[in-house]
């Protein structure tokens, strides 16, 4: 189901910047705090922005909150009040439910009161500069729910000039090729391949110094892919 409106619970700096993407994303977003100048803060950048405490089931039930395809909790260092509120969208019959986490202690506990997904900011960033630092050629790395990888990643030198028949890419790296970003192409030129063979490369594409490769696999293979760079 296509996700069209989001209730973001928190205004803290987590908060207001996940309601700023999501608001830029096209999404309707309601933004809740207990706190009316954060409110005021954010009101002009969301959809709807609401000062409300919304442990007092009254006003949750008022809020509109109910009604969003996914709610997040995002509160910051309240952890009483992250617990408090998450209990009550559960005990309203929410169940698309997701929460801001400050240890594990505190994922399981808003597991238990029916999040289906718990965020630790500070952890997801630190791992993310990890990876940054560890492989800095890669752009952009997505982790799917099969424990696979897909990452974008400069095309190393040692496949400069060959095509990816020439390379038996699949059989060499364990690796599929989903794509090839060139640093000339036009808007024509991609249009053109995607027509031809739906996006995806074909045996006798070269690929370029500067080239960017949209890879899927296993961690460990485009790890020891990413060893070529």
């Amino acid at each position: 189901m296509k996700v069209r409106s989001c209730a973001v619970i928190g205004m803290g700096l987590f908060g207001r910047s996940l309601a700023y993407a999501l608001n830029d994303l096209g999404i309707n977003v309601l933004a809740v705090d207990k706190n009316g100048k954060l409110v005021e803060m954010v009101k002009d950048r969301v959809t709807r922005a609401l000062c409300t405490d919304l442990t007092i089931p009254a006003n949750l039930i008022d809020s509109g909150v109910l009604d969003a395809d996914r709610i997040i909790v995002a509160i910051g260092e309240n952890l009483e009040q992250s617990i408090l509120v998450t209990a009550m969208l559960y005990t309203h019959g929410a169940g698309n439910i997701y929460a801001r986490a400050h240890s594990d202690i505190h994922s399981q506990v808003l597991r238990t009161l029916g999040a289906i997904r718990t965020i630790d900011p500070e952890e997801e960033m630190g791992e993310r500069l990890a990876q940054e630092i560890y492989a800095p050629d890669v752009m952009a790395r997505i982790t799917l729910s099969t424990g696979q990888q897909v990452v974008e990643v400069n095309a190393p030198r040692p496949l400069w000039g060959k095509t990816v028949l020439e390379l038996d890419f699949r059989r060499r790296f364990l690796l599929n090729i989903l794509a090839i970003k060139r640093i000339d192409d036009t808007d024509q030129t991609r249009a053109a391949r995607l027509e031809r063979n739906g996006g995806l490369p074909n045996p006798d594409d070269k690929i370029n110094e500067g080239d960017i490769l949209v890879v899927i696999g296993s961690p460990e293979m485009i790890s020891a892919f990413l060893e070529l760079t």
